[in-house]
């Protein structure tokens, strides 16, 4: 701090009352105090030459003026006259003006005009280059992180924070409760003696999770089947495969209506956010294209949390027994998309298509209940496989739904394809993608997938061209190949390793060479995790 001024103006002079008149007192001798009334003496002063002095003497005018201690910027001076009169430091008008000037990162009387900030919310903070940067209001729940990849070096976020993330021990784990009955019956009406009338999906107290846009189809019995246009092509049964929906009951058992495509259509069950199973079971159903029932019986009726997760099953809606109420649960962990190729999507060597890759078990690792499996297989950055590229499919998959957090992985598609191509795919999208975030979402990239222990060139090539866009982009990034993790400045943060080595590749490839199986699918979900850990706040 600094010492500041003390006198020297027209007012600030010795002076004694006498009768009704003020009689000047030069070379009257006074002492500094922190107070009006008892209180310490200040004794580290100095006269305007800077030489201390342990009080101050008024001059042959009697006038007075000295520098009080550091930072003192009133004081009460004694001068033995029966009164401590208060004294404020006369510089005070040029530290003031220093101040707005620092605050503002403007010179000489400029200011941040008022318009600039009437957002409730808004920050103003310094760049580092002499000037200062906005920052808007962030949105309910949001934290501020450091990125200093943005003019003002912070933003609002959605971010993670390893301290709040479920217990490992419980986060994946199947459910050790009695499991309930579950029986099918092929029929669109309840086998529920006197059963409630349906709850329909469109009307019923369900809370759909990991797709959006839900739509009945049409002709018999589509018509009264609800199906996700989420993903590409967003058209009736031809899109988003997979998704989840959850209610609340206290009904000792229910039915579910559902619609048997294939032996493509499976299910998992939760309670109390819970699974039963770890993979994804068969309904039982066998009629193709015919509407069924299936019937969930506990042992008793008490409150419960349901969810199902399903892929490649139309779903119909709930039938209660007499008395039985159901409500709408809430989403917990804001959104979290996953946008990639068949590696995030699921395929023949994994059970449950994409409910049952990885996606589903880092949902629930990182307490995130809505999970959207938004990728296609045999697609890439410039690779549109039976579909369209991750850039063409921005605007359809990703920009309506108001993603929190999203995973970008693919690149294994396109890795015999020109490098300089990629890259500029990569910079692009992630462009696009940043724009189609909620506010203050956050993207992880990941590189090149590697089915073996020695990727060739091509995917080591493609996996440093995806780092270097990502790093471009201020996107935080792991290398499978290599376990690295990188901060959204490219900066390397820690080594885990590579994913697929040659000792673990018969263990979690499927027997055509390329895809996880059951096990890798468990396995890449911890390895993710621990990736993302690395790269989000304590």
């Amino acid at each position: 701090m600094a010492r500041h001024l003390f006198g020297g103006s027209p007012a600030d002079y010795a002076m004694q009352k006498v009768g009704n008149e003020l009689i000047l007192r030069p070379g009257a001798t006074g002492t500094a105090w922190d107070s009006r009334v008892e209180g310490t003496q200040y004794t580290d002063l100095t006269d305007t030459a800077l030489n201390p002095i342990t009080q101050v003497t008024a001059d042959t005018n009697g006038a007075i003026s000295f520098y009080g201690p550091d930072g003192v910027s009133h004081l009460y001076m004694d001068f033995a006259f029966g009164v401590r009169l208060v004294m404020t430091a006369v510089d005070l008008g040029d530290t003031v003006d220093d101040l707005a000037e620092t605050v503002s990162g403007l010179s000489g009387g400029d200011s941040i005009p008022k318009s600039t900030v009437t957002t409730k919310g808004d920050l103003v903070v310094g760049t580092g280059a002499g000037t200062v940067a906005r920052v808007g209001s962030g949105a309910s729940g949001q934290t501020l992180v450091a990125n200093p990849n943005t003019s003002a070096g912070v933003v609002w976020s959605n971010a993670w924070r390893r301290r709040a993330l479920p217990h490992l021990s419980t986060a994946d784990a199947v459910s050790t409760i009695t499991a309930p009955t579950i029986t099918v019956t092929q029929q669109g009406t309840s086998t529920i003696a006197s059963a409630q009338a349906l709850l329909a999906p469109d009307t019923g107290p369900f809370l759909y999770l990991g797709a959006g846009s839900f739509s009945y189809g049409t002709g018999t019995p589509d018509s009264s089947y609800y199906l996700p246009l989420s993903r590409y092509p967003n058209t009736y049964a031809s899109g988003q495969a997979n998704y989840s929906v959850e209610f609340w009951t206290d009904a000792a058992q229910f039915e579910i209506k559902f619609k048997y495509i294939s032996t493509a259509t499976k299910y998992r069950l939760s309670v109390d956010d819970r699974k039963i199973t770890d993979l994804a079971q068969l309904t039982g159903a066998t009629s193709v294209g015919s509407s069924h029932v299936l019937k969930v019986a506990f042992s008793s009726a008490t409150p419960r949390k349901i969810r199902f997760d399903f892929t490649t099953m139309p779903w119909g809606g709930l039938f209660l027994p007499p008395g039985a109420t159901a409500w709408k649960p809430i989403s917990m962990g804001g959104r979290l998309g996953v946008f990639g190729d068949s590696i995030c999507d699921g395929s023949a060597e994994n059970t449950g298509a994409g409910i049952g890759t990885w996606i589903y078990r880092l949902g629930r690792l990182l307490g995130c209940t809505d999970v959207w499996d938004q990728a296609r297989g045999g697609t890439g950055y410039i690779t549109p496989g039976s579909f369209a590229t991750l850039g063409n499919r921005v605007a359809g998959d990703i920009a309506p739904y108001s993603f929190d957090r999203l995973i970008v992985w693919a690149g294994y598609n396109d890795n015999g394809g020109d490098q300089t191509a990629i890259g500029n795919a990569a910079t692009a999208l992630y462009a696009a993608l940043k724009s189609a975030m909620a506010p203050g979402g956050d993207i992880f990239v990941i590189g090149c997938y590697a089915p073996t222990g020695s990727p060739a060139t091509s995917i080591q090539n493609t996996d440093t061209t995806i780092r270097t866009a990502a790093a471009g982009a201020g996107l935080p990034f792991v290398s499978p190949l290599t376990g690295t993790v990188y901060d959204a400045a490219g900066n390397q943060i820690v080594t885990q390793g590579p994913w697929i080595t040659a000792a673990n590749a018969a263990g979690y490839i499927g027997t055509d060479g390329v895809h996880p199986n059951d096990n890798a699918h468990i396995y890449l979900s911890r390895r993710i995790y621990q990736a993302m850990c690395a790269a989000i706040p304590a």
